[in-house]
């Protein structure tokens, strides 16, 4: 999928999945991390077993004979989830313990992205497409909405009617590292997942994402997930399916069980592997955020996010992505409006806070660090990235030159880091060149 390869006295990087292709001086490369991931699970054996012998429950079939109304709370498209693989297993673990498939209903848990459509919700049903009924969550109808109770960081948790007034909730999801929420997966089903608009905003608040612990790879003390471990237990999810994937989309590991057990033990399994510790920081990094999130800037945004600790203070990010959805919101950049300086795009963003504009904070963390961003996409206009104070480009390469021209750094380093979002990555310090743990490293010697 990434690969770099030796070219006389240059180095070229191939992205497979964009069809990008760059190259820098040998002397400039400062390598390609790649994550060592554990091989594939074989499938479907492997979720068959963990559906027999899950975490902290009895298996699926026996917990759910005897009820009347089963909700299962799926991810939208944006998470690339392989839910058509996972709910038919699901539905036979349900239909053995004696519940019909007209008791079933599917809730596509969009958060408040935007609802899947129907070609969508067909290619996640898979086989099941017609036999059972889907529906999109909507955060906005306050009539599709029950109310909760107020969580102990003031959270009210108002939730999707349908998956409340069921008997048996079973949720499924994928865990990885998230920027703000420590990992993704498990109660994140519920919030953001099936939560309504205020309840979501007020878990995403900027007071909760400027908490040092709301970071990615973080649990205890972190607010913003434990409100959601909150919000979730006020709920009661009774089952949950989780799976961790590789950057290629395989399936590498699959947690059911309980929710809080399967959850963190799907987390422990991603942390043995995802772990990217560096000698040092990098003057420049090229990175992309891979699919799914490659679909629009706003998801895209979190690659550069990852990153933010990573590059040298006055250093570069260079970002491609394709973003065949485009910008994916446009609350994010009604911070910027009016702003001279990050701090005021900071203080409208607290001032007239909506969802979607936690990204507009968390990308002002990383410029005010002094970091550059250069990006690129075929599908977002350069307006818009440079409405976010990032410089915009006609092409990965242009921006990947412009950043070695610009760099204030004598003889600056290019560090190419695919996907980082989905690495917990850390600066150790010490001599160059960096060492990598949990990781692969590339890199070539001169005359090599």
């Amino acid at each position: 999928m990434y690969r770099v390869k030796r070219k006389s006295s240059q180095v070229s990087f191939r992205d497979e999945v964009e069809a990008v292709e760059l190259t820098v001086s040998e002397e400039a490369f400062a390598g390609m991390v790649s994550v060592a991931e554990p091989p594939a699970a074989a499938w479907p054996a492997r979720l068959e077993a963990a559906l027999k012998e899950p975490v902290g429950s009895p298996p699926l079939t026996e917990l759910a004979r005897g009820h009347k109304r089963v909700t299962i709370i799926v991810p939208d498209a944006t998470r690339g989830v392989p839910v058509a693989d996972i709910l038919p297993q699901v539905v036979t673990e349900l239909t053995d313990g004696a519940i019909g498939l007209e008791q079933i209903t599917v809730v596509v848990a969009t958060g408040v992205h935007r609802p899947a459509t129907e070609a969508e919700i067909t290619a996640l049903l898979g086989p099941l497409a017609g036999k059972v009924k889907a529906i999109n969550h909507n955060p906005y109808d306050v009539s599709q909405l029950v109310y909760l109770g107020t969580t102990s960081c003031g959270t009210p948790v108002e939730v999707n009617r349908t998956v409340y007034e069921s008997d048996f909730r079973i949720a499924v999801g994928k865990v990885e590292p998230h920027e703000f929420a420590g990992f993704s997966g498990g109660r994140k089903a519920v919030l953001p997942g099936i939560a309504g608009e205020r309840t979501i905003e007020t878990n995403h608040r900027p007071e909760m994402l400027l908490v040092p612990e709301a970071r990615p790879g973080v649990l205890a003390g972190n607010p913003v997930s434990e409100d959601m471990d909150e919000a979730a237990a006020m709920l009661g999810v009774d089952f949950i399916v989780n799976v961790v994937q590789g950057a290629g989309g395989q399936i590498l590991g699959v947690f059911a069980g309980a929710l809080q057990a399967a959850h963190r033990a799907a987390v422990e399994f991603m942390r043995s592997f995802c772990t990217v510790e560096l000698g040092e920081k990098p003057d420049i990094v090229v990175t992309t955020p891979g699919k799914p999130l490659n679909i629009d800037l706003y998801q895209s945004l979190k690659a550069v996010i990852a990153l933010g600790e990573v590059v040298r203070p006055g250093g570069a990010i260079v970002l491609y992505s394709a973003c065949p959805d485009g910008l994916g919101t446009t609350d994010m950049f009604k911070p910027y409006q009016g702003a001279g300086r990050l701090e005021d795009v900071i203080a409208n963003l607290k001032a007239n806070y909506k969802i979607q504009m936690d990204h507009a904070l968390l990308v002002c963390k990383v410029l005010a660090r002094g970091v550059t961003v250069l990006a690129t996409s075929p599908n977002v206009p350069a307006a818009a990235w440079e409405k976010i104070r990032f410089r915009s480009a006609s092409s990965a390469q242009e921006a990947l030159d412009r950043a070695l021209a610009t760099c204030p750094q004598a003889a600056p380093r290019v560090l190419f880091y695919p996907q980082p979002q989905r690495t917990l990555p850390r600066v150790t310090g010490g001599d160059h060149p960096p060492q990598i743990q949990g990781a692969g490293w590339v890199r070539f010697k001169k005359g090599v």
